[in-house]
């Protein structure tokens, strides 16, 4: 399948956005606290949708930065939770700020690097597994160019069967994560869980039968 800019775009226009949650993922709330950062630490989100996991990191009192391909996205986070975002127009991107959040509505791989404010830490949730084996290495390179010295990462991943199904979400083995990731002196899976795919599971009507989630915790050199 070709999950390049115009494949998600079209998602976002066409509503068919079944990829989102409705609530904050529990990973999140149950293992960021590991992550050790300080009270007003600055996150970035990438590809980050209309992710509730943003206001969680907002209630927490972090500033939060998303990068998001879809404007749709950006205005649909702010309407359907009543935050009132003040729009700016760059050459290449379009920003939309409130005081402990802005979401950059660009291409994340042609964003220059000199309008994100250095992050402490990075979460993502579901930003690399949407992502081709072809764009993962720039995606990484794009992330990390934006994080600060020694700053943290919690990322999820999952594996599965490839011949059950064609990403996105893609499959990603542990050794393209170290791989990926090979940089950061710190790369620890702290968390793994093995399901079945239930009947209910959009993604069971594309094949996918079982699955194994993954959360990461690395540090940046």
């Amino acid at each position: 399948m070709n999950a390049g800019s115009q494949f998600w775009l079209n998602l976002w226009r066409e509503g068919k956005t079944i990829f989102h949650r409705t609530e904050v993922n529990p990973d999140l709330s149950a293992r960021w606290a590991s992550l050790q950062l300080p009270p007003d630490a600055t996150v970035l989100v990438p590809l980050c949708g209309k992710s509730l996991d943003m206001l969680w990191l907002m209630e927490q009192g972090f500033r939060v930065i998303g990068i998001e391909l879809s404007e749709q996205a950006a205005l649909q986070f702010s309407e359907e939770n009543q935050l009132t975002l003040v729009k700016k127009i760059y050459p290449q991107a379009i920003s939309y700020r409130t005081k402990s959040l802005t979401i950059w509505v660009a291409n994340i791989f042609s964003l220059d690097q000199a309008l994100i404010v250095p992050a402490d830490a990075i979460y993502d949730r579901a930003a690399l597994i949407a992502l081709p084996a072809n764009l993962r290495a720039h995606y990484v390179r794009c992330c990390l160019q934006w994080l600060k010295a020694r700053g943290k990462i919690l990322l999820k991943t999952m594996y599965y069967d490839d011949s059950e199904m064609e990403g996105p979400p893609f499959s990603v083995a542990d050794e393209e994560i170290r791989q990926l990731y090979s940089n950061c002196p710190i790369i620890q899976n702290i968390g793994e869980t093995s399901r079945q795919v239930g009947e209910q599971d959009p993604l069971y009507a594309r094949g996918l039968r079982q699955v194994t989630d993954k959360v990461w915790s690395l540090q940046a050199q």
